[in-house]
């Protein structure tokens, strides 16, 4: 009888961790993208309902600089005050061209660079965070190549085999990469970044210089032929999925920009609407978010649909083969205006 009380009540113990677990919210992170830092209160609102324990926070770019000839940063981020935001743990982002490791290619070049990156991470931290906000993981953004791929990956080395890294506190930092579709399929040519985890990317996946694409954003049927072998990958990962939207700019048939978080009343007033679906031509010379536009450029708006994401989202679960955590690119209000956030919750819970 002693037996049977004993594993009645292991079985009650074990069935109700499985009901809590069940029934806590999962938690979904964002990507942080912009150069000036901002959250609004509806994106406030949005991270609560997200259960949100991440940010992820571009920092900065580092780029080839032609004239000066060397790697420097770009795109710094801007934050007006100290900020706690809102006690999410932060993980700093920085975006690296491929053209970094075309050009810097020797060990001792390529150990400064990943030296000078950490102590710009510390000074941004110091800069514009409190001291009790975390810095569990770095994340480096980079869409690497065959030809670059010892460069670039000796750099993510020598990132972890610095000594700055004591200087972040007594949590040891793990670090990340972004990795592409193509990168998943085919890594034996590629190769695997050596860092803890990836962050592979399900978006960008179309032609974004040809005026043939339909939408380079998201792409289904072209995303389907990449994950064969997702449940392969040698690493650890999370999936970035995505919630934004563009337009794309195209002059005498060639991509000139991009024109992201364009609003109705912009469209209306220096466009107008194609014969094509989601086509707009220029109808003034203009100047619009950053870019110019001349009269006659033609404008292909891309988004991402409910409909699209949840069949996404679908294809990812089945071919993973284990449980993965998501990230969406990217938090910012236009986001909440054109998709049903709600409802895009729910498919990832």
């Amino acid at each position: 009888m002693k037996k049977i009380a004993v594993a009645t009540l292991c079985f009650l113990v074990l069935f109700c961790f499985q009901a809590c677990k069940e029934n806590e919210a999962k938690s979904v992170s964002f990507y942080h993208w912009k150069t000036k830092y901002s959250i609004s209160e509806n994106e406030k609102q949005l991270l609560k309902k997200a259960n949100s324990k991440k940010l992820y926070l571009r920092f900065f770019d580092l780029s080839y600089n032609q004239q000066e000839n060397q790697v420097l940063p770009t795109a710094t981020l801007q934050m007006p005050a100290k900020d706690s935001t809102l006690g999410l743990q932060i993980i700093p982002v920085i975006y690296i061209t491929n053209e970094v490791f075309e050009k810097t290619t020797k060990p001792s070049q390529l150990k400064y660079i990943a030296g000078q990156t950490l102590e710009k991470i510390l000074r941004l931290k110091s800069q514009h965070f409190n001291g009790n906000i975390i810095f569990p993981q770095i994340q480096i953004d980079c869409d690497w190549t065959v030809s670059t791929k010892e460069s670039y990956f000796t750099f993510l080395e020598e990132l972890q085999k610095s000594d700055l890294l004591s200087q972040f506190g007594e949590n040891s930092i793990k670090f990340s990469a972004t990795v592409r579709l193509h990168q998943v399929k085919f890594p034996e040519k590629t190769g695997v970044p050596p860092v803890d985890e990836a962050t592979i990317m399900f978006y960008n996946v179309g032609d974004l210089g040809s005026m043939e694409e339909t939408n380079s954003i998201l792409n289904i049927e072209k995303t389907s032929l990449y994950l064969s072998r997702l449940h392969e990958y040698p690493l650890p990962f999370n999936v970035a999925l995505p919630i934004f939207s563009w337009g794309v700019l195209y002059r005498e048939g060639q991509l000139v920009g991009i024109l992201s978080d364009i609003e109705e009343k912009q469209l209306n007033e220096n466009f107008t609407v194609s014969e094509a679906e989601n086509w707009f031509v220029a109808s003034e010379d203009a100047f619009i978010n950053g870019s110019f536009v001349y009269k006659g450029d033609k404008l292909r708006m891309e988004d991402v649909t409910f409909s699209e994401f949840k069949k996404l989202q679908k294809m990812i679960s089945k071919a993973a083969g284990r449980d993965y955590s998501v990230i969406l690119y990217h938090i910012n209000s236009s986001t909440l205006q054109n998709l049903n956030l709600n409802e895009l919750l729910e498919t990832l819970r």
